[in-house]
Parts: C-alpha cells; sequence; structure tokens
C-alpha cells in the first residue's frame, strides 16, 4: 500500500505543469481573428498528453485500493483529523459563497436569446451549491463517527450538484463555435460525477474504493490545470477568447469540489486506511 501514498502528492503536482500547458494551449491554441482552434496547434496535444499519462499513473497507484472493497466506510474514509475536516470547510465555504455569487449573477446579468427554462436551471444550480456546501461541511464531522442512514444522506448532495454542474456547463457550451476551448473543462466535469459517484456508492453501492481514488485524483488534475490556465492565461496577456464572469466561476467551484475530495483521497490513501483483518480466536491454555 505504500505506493498508494503517493496518489494524492501526485494529483497536485501534475496541476503544475497542466496549469502551464493550459495556459499556453489557451495563448497559441487559438485565432485572432475568429477565436477558434487552428489546426495543428502543438499544445493541445502536449496537455492530452499529460493529463493521459497522469491517468495512468493514478490507475497503477490506486490499484491497490481494490483490497478495501469490503472494508466498512468507517474504517476507509472515518477520519478526526483538524487538516480534513479544515479542508471540508473551506470546500463547503466556498461552495456556499459561489452558489450565493452565481445567483446573484443569474438574476442581474441579462443574456440574448437565453431560454426560461435555462435560467430557471441555472438558479436551481445555484441553490443546490448552496446546499452542497452546507452538505460538505456536514460530512466532515459525520466521517469522525459511526454513519448512519441520515448522514450517508451527505454524500448524495454533492453527486446531485456535479451532476447539475456538467448539465449547466455543457448547456452554455455545446452550441459555443469556440466549444474546443471548453472539452478540458468539460471532461474534467465528467470526472468529477464520476468522483462523486464512487463516494456515494461507498455506502450505496458495492464500494469500489479504487475507483474513488482514481476518478478524484483525474478530477483535480483535470479541473485545477483547467481553471488555473485560464487564469495563468489572463496574466500572460489574455489569449484570443473572451471568458464569461459564469464561466469562470463554474470552473472555480469545480475546483472547491476537488478541494474536498482532495482530502477524501488523503484519508482514503494514508496509512491507517488497510483491509479490515477477521479475529482469529487462539486456543487457551487449560
Amino acid at each position: 500500500m505504500n505506493r498508494t501514498k503517493a496518489l494524492p502528492v501526485a494529483a497536485v503536482a501534475l496541476c503544475i505543469p497542466g496549469v502551464a500547458l493550459r495556459a499556453l494551449h489557451v495563448l497559441h491554441g487559438f485565432d485572432i481573428a475568429n477565436n477558434l482552434p487552428i489546426a495543428g496547434d502543438p499544445w493541445v496535444w502536449y496537455l492530452a498528453g499529460l493529463l493521459a499519462a497522469s491517468a495512468v499513473v493514478y490507475a497503477v497507484l490506486a490499484a491497490p485500493l481494490r483490497r478495501l472493497k469490503k472494508t466498512p466506510f468507517e474504517q476507509i474514509l472515518g477520519t478526526q483529523s483538524p487538516g480534513f475536516r479544515m479542508a471540508a470547510v473551506i470546500a463547503g465555504l466556498l461552495l456556499f459563497a459561489g452558489g450565493l455569487f452565481y445567483l446573484y449573477l443569474t438574476i442581474t446579468t441579462v443574456e440574448e436569446d437565453a431560454a426560461g427554462w435555462a435560467r430557471a436551471l441555472e438558479i436551481v444550480y445555484s441553490a443546490v451549491t448552496v446546499l452542497c456546501g452546507v452538505c460538505m461541511i456536514a460530512l466532515a464531522k459525520a466521517q469522525g463517527s459511526p454513519i448512519t442512514e441520515k448522514s450517508a444522506m451527505l454524500t448524495l448532495v454533492p453527486l446531485l450538484w456535479s451532476c447539475l454542474h456538467l448539465l449547466v456547463n455543457y448547456r452554455m457550451t455545446c452550441v459555443d463555435p469556440k466549444l474546443a476551448s471548453f472539452a478540458f473543462g468539460l471532461v474534467a466535469d465528467v470526472m468529477l460525477v464520476l468522483a462523486f459517484y464512487h463516494l456515494a456508492r461507498l455506502l450505496y453501492g458495492k464500494p469500489r474504493p479504487a475507483a474513488l481514488a482514481f476518478f478524484s485524483a483525474v478530477s483535480i488534475t483535470m479541473s485545477a490545470s483547467d481553471i488555473g490556465g485560464i487564469g495563468l492565461s489572463c496574466l500572460m496577456g489574455g489569449g484570443t477568447l473572451d471568458w464569461s464572469a459564469k464561466m469562470l466561476l463554474r470552473g472555480s467551484l469545480s475546483v472547491a469540489a476537488c478541494v474536498l475530495l482532495a482530502a477524501e483521497l488523503a484519508i482514503l490513501c494514508s496509512s491507517h486506511a488497510a483491509p479490515a483483518q477477521e479475529h482469529i480466536p487462539t486456543a487457551q491454555p487449560e
């Protein structure tokens, strides 16, 4: 299990080259005249190669966790670590504040040709984001004690939020001719859904700790690389693309959710996460 301890470190460390390559892709991969992708741009392949290689590394590092699939949730993710609780609270507060700000932007921003149902969807998304932030904070507290049926439901709200997050992001970008500029972010959102799905699956299905670790690590690297690269490109001159405030906020919310996944990943891969051992009675001397 020793190599598994390197998984959280690798997931965070590989964000650094990911951010740099994403920034270079944004700066040099699109035509100044029409903002469309430039054919033959090498940076998109460098970034895709890095993400593919990191996924292979994560799969190898997460493989030993398959031994934990019959281990109770409390032994896999149960913790009273102050560091874990602090990370979960930070993630929850960021989502809570981000949800309120997204609601403000939705109400005050007028979008041309925006359908009424799309506006309603964004309002629902904002409310669920706020609720998800509250549930993340409550989940951190629940993981320090035996899980009950009520506390287990706390894992379902982040899953619902991640699905809405993907739906809203796709709805906002699917008809944009610059879809290629959003592709990495959309794939990161899919990984986010799968990570929260496997978190809930620990309590509501057949546990797959290795899959939880893998998708959490991929989500962390992809989400941070995407929004971090966009931010870095803005500092380096902005490139040719025009990023809306809502799009940037949704990317930031992905990273906020990944803070919780990173904390869960650290607990999952820590030294105490070992398979439960059966008690073998020994003969007592007469």
